[in-house]
Parts: C-alpha cells; structure tokens; sequence
C-alpha cells in the first residue's frame, strides 16, 4: 500500500483542464476535503482513512474499486455520472449527497449510514441496504434485487420510493410505516402484512389441503414473520405458479 498522499493531489486534479489519473491505489488519511469539483477524473482506486469529502462535486469520474475506511463522512456531495463499481462504502457516513445515474454494481452498502441522500436513476443492484442507518433518503428509477436488511431489532425504514420501481426488492426486519411507497400501480404498500397473513392463514386452514393450499400456506407463513413489505405484482406472478400468485393477492391485496 502506498503511503498517505497529501490534499494537493486531488488539487491537481481539480485545477487540470484535462483529466488527470492518481496512482492506483492512492491512501488518503485525516484529510479533509473541501470544496473539490472533478470532471471526468480517474482515481485509480482511492482508499480514504478517517477523511472527510465536503460539498464537492464530481462528474463522469472513475471512482470503481474506492475504499472507505475508519468512519469517513461524505457531507454535502453531488455525485453525476460517477463510477463507484465493485465499491467498498462500508463504515461511511453519507449526509445530505445526491447521486445521480451513478453505478454502484457489485458495491456494497451493508454497514454505510445513508442520511438524508438522493439516488437519482442510480444502477444499485443485488446488493444489501441498512434499514437501520437509512434516515429521509429518497430513490428514482429502479431498485434491483436489492434487501433492505435491519440489524439486531426491527428497525423503521425512512425512504421515499414514490418515484421508484422495485424490481425484486425485499425488506427483512424493517417496519415502513415512514415509508412513501411507489406511484407506480405494480406495487402495494403493505405495512401490516404480517397481520393480513395471519387472517388469511387461518382462512386457509379450512381449506382441503391440496398441493395449492400447502404452497399457499408456506408462503403466507413466511409473510406472517415480515414488519411489512412492498409487493410488486408483476414479480410475483413471475415467480409463482399463476393460481398460488393469485391466490396470494387475493388473501394479501384484496383483490385478483
């Protein structure tokens, strides 16, 4: 690993008419970084050390493989068209960024804060989100098989999803009462699936137990264990077989 780099480098960058590379790799520790404005920047993997990236703003810049490490806070930032593929954003606080058409493929969010930041048609997909460190942040465009995953006890997701689509998209141990579910008419806001299942299923327990009803049943068991869930419709139709989807709208939504 290389030694601590200084602030002046990515002053360079920052004053360069044309774009400039860092050596791969660069480590940045206890800087403070203010201020800094990067168009079509390649940063060579950065690794930031107890930094903090203040009210910058980067554009089409390379940022794939960076590292944050050592509780380092990103305040005020306006990320557009940057590449933060194969990202390591664990143990970071981000405060009040917005990210826009940003791609955050094969990064991972796990252990990040996000408070009070905007994800604007971002590429986030099949990775984990902190419910329990996810704090008035909204979302635009797609979701893709992403979990929002509360750690120790159940945990009050604050998102706004009212501009989003939520491709395969589950929340597991996360209560969305302070949730803003999407406009778009796939999806329904369940906020007390858990008790809807828990009617249905004793609904269901009357029923002739056929093949239907024990998958019906497996399901509905599993949703009884949720805080509460955003169904996609079109998802679950795709996944089930058409009676059983059916079958679990009708005793979930209210309606085939």
């Amino acid at each position: 690993m290389t030694p601590p780099l200084p602030q002046a480098s990515l002053s360079l960058l920052h004053e360069a008419a044309t774009s400039l590379r860092l050596p791969d790799r660069s480590r940045f520790v206890g800087e403070h970084i203010e201020g800094l404005h990067l168009r079509g920047a390649t940063l060579g993997q950065p690794l930031f050390e107890r930094c903090t990236l203040q009210r910058s703003a980067l554009e089409g810049c390379d940022m794939s493989g960076v590292r944050f490490f050592e509780r380092t806070v990103v305040d005020a930032c306006q990320f557009t068209r940057v590449d933060f593929r194969a990202s390591g954003l664990n143990d970071t606080v981000f405060r009040g960024c917005v990210f826009d058409t940003c791609d955050f493929r094969q990064s991972r969010f796990d252990a990040c804060v996000l408070d009070g930041c905007t994800f604007i048609n971002c590429r986030i997909v099949d990775t984990g989100m902190p419910a329990h460190a996810t704090t008035g942040c909204r979302f635009e465009g797609v979701l893709k098989d992403v979990r929002f995953v509360a750690a120790g006890a159940p945990a009050l997701l604050d998102a706004d999803f009212s501009g989003c689509v939520l491709d395969y998209v589950s929340f597991e141990n996360c209560r969305l009462d302070k949730v803003i579910p999407p406009r778009d008419p796939r999806h329904v806001y369940l906020p007390d699936i858990a008790a809807r299942a828990r009617r249905a299923l004793e609904a269901v327990s009357a029923a002739p137990a056929d093949a239907a009803t024990k998958v019906l049943t497996r399901r509905l068991r599993r949703y009884a264990q949720l805080q509460g869930d955003i169904l996609n419709l079109d998802n679950l139709r795709h996944v089930e077989e058409p009676a059983v989807a059916e079958a679990l709208i009708a005793a979930l939504v209210g309606r085939g």
